[in-house]
C-alpha cells in the first residue's frame, strides 16, 4: 500500500508551492514578453515585425486571463496538470510562431524554447516536465521547417541540445519529487517507533474524517492507548529500556492491524489506532485482540470512540475516546485496591 502522504492530493504544502508557481509562470511570461518586444523594436527592420508584436500583445493578454484565474481552486482540482500542460502548450505555440515570423531556426528568439523547460522542470511533476520537453522540441522542429533559416547542422545541434535540456528537467524533477516526499514522511513520522507522528495521524485523522462525511454510512473507529508502566521503566531502568518499550509496543500494535488502519505515537507513551470502516462492535473485537497482543509486551488501558456515535469531529471521537480511557483507567485502579 502506498504512503497516503505520497499523493499530493494530500500535502497541502505541495499545493502551496503549485499555487506559488502560477504567480512565478505569470512573472515570467510578462518579462519574457518585455525582452521579445524591446529585440522587435531594436530590429525594427526585420521580418514580420507588426506580426510579432500582434503575437506579444496575444500573449500578454492571455497571461492577464492566467493571472486573474483562482490558483488556489486550481492547485486543488483533479484537473491541474491538465491546467500546467494547456498553458504550456499555449506558451509553446506562441513561441513556435514568433520564431517562425522572426526568420525560423535562424532567429535568436528559440532561446526562447528552454523557458519552459526551465519553469517545468522547477514546478512540475517528472511526467509533466517530459510532456513540455516533447513539445519544445516538435514545435521547434515545426518551426524550423516551416520558415527554414539556418542549415540542417546546426538545427540538429539547437534540437539535441533542447532534448538534452528536457532529459536534465525530467532527472531534476524526479529528484526534486523524492526528496519531497522524503521530507513529508520524515515531518509526519516518530523518528524511534517509526510510526505517524502526531502532526501525521492528525492529518491522516482529518481526512479519514472527510471520507466519512462524503460516504455517511461509513463508520470510523478510534483507539487511544496508554502505557500504564512506561513511567515506572524509565524511572528505575532508563530511558534507553523506555526507548526500547516504546518501540517494542509499537511493533506488537501494528501486528495485528490491516493495511487500512492507521497506528499513531502521539506523544510520550500515548499510542492511537484508527480504524476505518469499524463501527462500535468490530471496534470493541479490535480492541480486544489488540489488548491481547499487547499484554504479551506492556499493561496498557484503552479508550474507544466511534465516529459518528461518540462525536462529529476529530476532536471531538479523541475527546470521547479520551473520557473512556480515564474511565477504564479509574476502574483498573479500583479493582487493584478491592
Amino acid at each position: 500500500m502506498a504512503e497516503w502522504w505520497s499523493n499530493p492530493e494530500a500535502d497541502d504544502s505541495f499545493l502551496q508551492f503549485r499555487e506559488r508557481s502560477v504567480r512565478d509562470g505569470v512573472w515570467l511570461s510578462l518579462v519574457t514578453i518585455l525582452i521579445v518586444h524591446v529585440y522587435v523594436l531594436v530590429s525594427w527592420d526585420g521580418t514580420n515585425r507588426a506580426l510579432i508584436v500582434l503575437l506579444l500583445a496575444s500573449a500578454l493578454a492571455s497571461t492577464y486571463v492566467v493571472s486573474k484565474l483562482p490558483a488556489a481552486a486550481i492547485v486543488r482540482s483533479r484537473w491541474r496538470e491538465h491546467f500546467f500542460l494547456a498553458w504550456t502548450l499555449a506558451d509553446v505555440a506562441l513561441i513556435a510562431a514568433i520564431v517562425a515570423a522572426d526568420g525560423g531556426s535562424h532567429s535568436a528568439l528559440g532561446a526562447i524554447f528552454f523557458l519552459p523547460l526551465i519553469f517545468g522542470s522547477l514546478s512540475y511533476p517528472p511526467r509533466s516536465v517530459a510532456i513540455c520537453g516533447v513539445m519544445c522540441v516538435l514545435a521547434y522542429a515545426v518551426a524550423a521547417l516551416l520558415a527554414g533559416g539556418a542549415e540542417a547542422d546546426v538545427v540538429g545541434v539547437f534540437s539535441s541540445l533542447l532534448v538534452a535540456a528536457a532529459v536534465m528537467g525530467v532527472s531534476q524533477a524526479t529528484n526534486r519529487e523524492r526528496q519531497r516526499r522524503e521530507l513529508a514522511r520524515l515531518s509526519r513520522s516518530d523518528p524511534l517507533t517509526n510510526c505517524l507522528n502526531r502532526r501525521g495521524f492528525t492529518e491522516r485523522f482529518e481526512a479519514e474524517r472527510s471520507d466519512h462525511v462524503r460516504h455517511g454510512d461509513r463508520p470510523l473507529g478510534l483507539i487511544v492507548i496508554d502505557l500504564d508502566s512506561f513511567k515506572s521503566v524509565n524511572d528505575t531502568q532508563g530511558h534507553a529500556a523506555g526507548d526500547n518499550l516504546l518501540c517494542r509496543v509499537a511493533v506488537a500494535l501494528a501486528a495485528d492491524l490491516r493495511p487500512s488502519d492507521v497506528l499513531g505515537r502521539l506523544g510520550g507513551d500515548e499510542f492511537a489506532v484508527l480504524l476505518p470502516e469499524t463501527g462500535p462492535e468490530e471496534l470493541r473485537a479490535a480492541a480486544g485482540r489488540i489488548a491481547r497482543q499487547l499484554g504479551l509486551v506492556a499493561a496498557a488501558s484503552f479508550g474507544l470512540a466511534c465516529l459518528p456515535q461518540d462525536g462529529e469531529t476529530a476532536e471531538e471521537l479523541h475527546r470521547s475516546a479520551d473520557a473512556d480511557l480515564y474511565r477504564a483507567k479509574q476502574q483498573r485502579a479500583v479493582a487493584a485496591l478491592a
